[in-house]
């Protein structure tokens, strides 16, 4: 199981991770409404301001609620679902939150010819070399992702470092990291499905072999640092049999 480390996090972030423990502590079948955010400030130990934004990105994601002259109440309803499309969590916390034993296993690491239009998604620089990565993820021994990244050689350290990247079957999210200190803090995907089948390369898997012809969630996107740098193309391949996806939507409709 990884952990972040809590010196990677803002300020508005620790605060949400001890507002989520606050949440866990309250009897929630008698009041489901929340401290002030001044008194939310000091039993946390940070600035009102900083409280703020916490609840605004808490609102955001579905987690609470807020009402002008009301207050701040817990979303009962959101604590029920176990995988949130947004924020997306990485494949390992996906599948412990959906009552599974995860396990990752490295498929395949591989410097490869240029694909011009990744590069440029990518913003390769010309003559910079191509690396692809193949894993695929298990939850008590079934499948459930396969991802297929692009990314640049430059970016694990170069042709020195790639003969211990290719080793490497943890999250290339904090390789990078630790690495460089690029931070991967949003993505913009394209959402589709496909059959198994169709998902190229994949018959020379076994594992993958054994699906026969199922429907995945297809994901394919961009990662982005926190200097909004392109860092890895993605594509995801998920098995929604045991992956649902939830998310709460707040509604833009006009009246």
């Amino acid at each position: 199981m990884e952990y972040q480390k809590l010196n990677t996090l803002t300020l508005s972030e620790q605060a949400k991770r001890e507002i989520h423990k606050y949440i866990k502590n309250m009897d929630l079948t008698r009041n489901n409404k929340l401290p002030r955010e001044e008194v939310m400030a000091e039993l946390i130990g940070v600035s009102r301001i900083t409280i703020r934004q916490a609840f605004n990105d808490l609102a955001s994601e579905g987690i609470i609620f807020r009402r002008q002259g009301k207050g701040t109440f817990v979303n009962v309803d959101s604590l029920n679902i176990k995988v949130k499309f947004n924020p997306c969590m990485e494949f390992t916390q996906m599948i412990e939150n959906s009552g599974y034993t995860p396990s990752v296993r490295l498929l395949n690491i591989q410097k490869i010819d240029r694909d011009e239009a990744i590069c440029q998604q990518l913003q390769m620089e010309s003559g910079e070399q191509l690396v692809v990565a193949e894993k695929m993820f298990l939850a008590d021994d079934t499948v459930c992702a396969f991802c297929r990244d692009y990314f640049s050689l430059s970016l694990i350290g170069g042709e020195e470092a790639f003969r211990e990247f290719s080793k490497y079957e943890n999250s290339i999210f904090q390789y990078i990291y630790n690495l460089s200190g690029e931070k991967i803090e949003w993505d913009k995907v394209e959402i589709d499905t496909i059959l198994t089948t169709e998902i190229e390369g994949l018959d020379q898997y076994a594992d993958m072999n054994q699906l026969g012809c199922k429907p995945f969630l297809y994901l394919k996107g961009i990662n982005y640092s926190s200097s909004d740098r392109p860092l890895i193309h993605a594509n995801e391949y998920i098995n929604t049999a045991i992956i649902k996806f939830n998310m709460i939507r707040q509604k833009n409709i006009r009246y």
